[in-house]
């Protein structure tokens, strides 16, 4: 199966990395421990988006799973009433 990217989720992804760079580079050469808390906050945030837009994405893969199956089964229903006739 295909895997669909959508273009919010490549932006979280980038950012992720980003937001990993900033914590490295905050603890390496800033002394201020504020800017070590927005990375970690960026990141915080790209994470939960992903998550979010996985549990989306697998939400509607199965409604969309489960109607195939229920279309299946009617069309299963109607050529067994056709052949009875």
């Amino acid at each position: 199966m295909l895997m669909r990217f959508n273009v919010m989720q490549i932006v979280r992804l980038v950012g992720m990395v980003l937001a990993i760079a900033g914590i490295i580079y905050a603890l390496e050469f800033m002394e201020g421990g504020i800017a070590v808390w927005f990375w970690v906050a960026l990141l915080g945030v790209g994470f939960v988006g992903l998550l979010y837009t996985f549990r989306l994405t697998q939400r509607r893969l199965a409604a969309e799973e489960r109607a195939r199956e229920r279309a299946e089964k009617r069309s299963g229903k109607r050529s067994r009433r056709k052949n009875r006739r």
